[in-house]
């Protein structure tokens, strides 16, 4: 289990002041359900991972991952997750993959048997078994992504956090590996964090979307989509565009540009329309409804048994 309690994270003064990456989140995460953190860069999803994982301390609030406070607790906690970052230099490259594991497990203090027994065995959990001999500076962006994971669940962790699984790897690749996160969030607690909207389609049963620090609004995907409610698809002339609904463009077709947007804002755009369809509501929707960059005058919402409730922010 993942718990937040009104984690706040300043970080110090700069030629901006001070800067505030979280500001009062709480979350909850347990096994079986994978959970997605949704948000634009600079949001705050990195930072919450790296005060999950001990990394960083929080300004305020508590955190307590597997039963274990981050601040009290460290030790602990790091003894109950697995991580897969983003950083390219997890591995040492003249090594294979079996060495690397082989390295990573004795830091858990598993015996030299013991450790290779696991780093077999998590290879070839994430497919990589015939490629265990074969040194790291040979592996492509995407088997590393691979490895790391192999790497996260060496040492049978009861939580895994991964931030950004699938960022700058191909198409096959990344479907893999979302099968993976899959697979392994159905026996332990997995958040990750992403801004691609299908690996939260595929992998998440819960989505916090985050912007500037907050949590805007939680549920499960349909939940979610619900909010939005029904989407269209309108042609305009770009002329008549104001700014604040640029977000919405996804294309343009005969020298116009096409918008998909919430039906109830149609109104609100005061714009005369060449063409209007509605079309089904996906969470790329969600997102750039609640946390696109220029979303304006976004309110929180939670999903509760029983209904939705609305929550002002600040």
């Amino acid at each position: 289990m993942i718990e937040t309690r009104g984690i706040t994270k300043f970080f110090g003064e700069g030629k901006r002041g001070v800067v505030s990456a979280l500001s009062d989140v709480s979350i909850r995460v347990g096994p079986g359900t994978p959970v997605a953190l949704v948000g634009p860069n600079g949001a705050g999803k990195t930072t919450l991972i790296r005060v999950l994982s001990t990394l960083i301390l929080p300004s305020s609030g508590e955190a307590y991952v597997n039963g274990y406070s981050v601040v009290h607790q460290p030790r602990e906690v790091r003894r109950s997750i697995g991580l897969v970052t983003v950083s390219d230099r997890l591995f040492y490259y003249r090594l294979t993959a079996i060495e690397n594991l082989v390295f990573y497990a004795t830091l858990y203090n598993l015996g030299l048997t013991e450790a290779r027994r696991r780093a077999r065995e998590a290879l070839s959990v994430v497919g990589l078994s015939e490629w265990a001999d074969t040194k790291t500076m040979h592996y492509s962006t995407g088997m590393l992504r691979r490895l790391a994971l192999a790497r996260a669940i060496l040492h049978d962790p009861p939580v895994i956090m991964l931030d950004e699984p699938t960022l700058g790897i191909d198409v096959v690749s990344s479907r893999n590996l979302r099968r993976l996160v899959r697979q392994i969030g159905e026996t332990r607690t997995v958040l990750f964090t992403s801004h691609y909207m299908k690996d939260v389609e595929e992998i998440a049963g819960y989505v916090y979307l985050i912007k500037s620090g907050r949590i805007v609004a939680q549920g499960s995907p349909r939940d979610l989509t619900g909010l939005v409610g029904r989407v269209v698809e309108l042609e305009v002339n770009e002329d008549e565009l104001p700014d604040s609904y640029r977000r919405f463009v996804v294309t343009s077709r005969n020298g116009h540009l096409v918008l998909r947007l919430p039906e109830r804002v149609v109104d609100e755009l005061g714009v005369h329309p060449i063409d209007e369809r509605s079309v089904e509501t996906t969470l790329e929707d969600v997102y750039v409804s609640l946390v696109g960059e220029s979303a304006m005058d976004v309110r929180p919402y939670q999903f509760r048994r029983g209904g939705m409730r609305e929550q002002r922010a600040g």
